[in-house]
């Protein structure tokens, strides 16, 4: 749980801070002049934005947690590898 928990928060924060630096977030708006007697101003979000930077969240998120699963398994590896090689020594 402890792994799931901060590989997600691992690439939400990488994930966000590489989508703010390299891809271009531009807010949209729109000004409507003397519509139905006022003016206005229509704000969007920037969907591909949003889109792109949550599967740059996703993508960074899985390639944590499967990075830390791979090095786990190998420690695990190593230490059942040596724990049978001083057990072979021993006798």
């Amino acid at each position: 749980m402890k792994k799931f928990f901060l590989s997600t928060a691992g690439g939400l924060v990488l994930g966000l801070f590489l989508s703010f630096t390299f891809m271009d977030y531009e807010s949209s708006w729109m000004h409507h002049t003397q519509r139905a007697g006022v003016d206005q101003v229509v704000n969007e979000m920037d969907f591909d934005f949003v889109f792109f930077a949550t599967i740059l969240v996703l993508v960074i998120s899985v390639l944590i947690f499967a990075v830390w699963t791979f090095i786990e398994k190998k420690k695990d590896e190593s230490f059942i590898r040596d724990f049978e090689n001083d057990k072979k020594r021993g006798n």
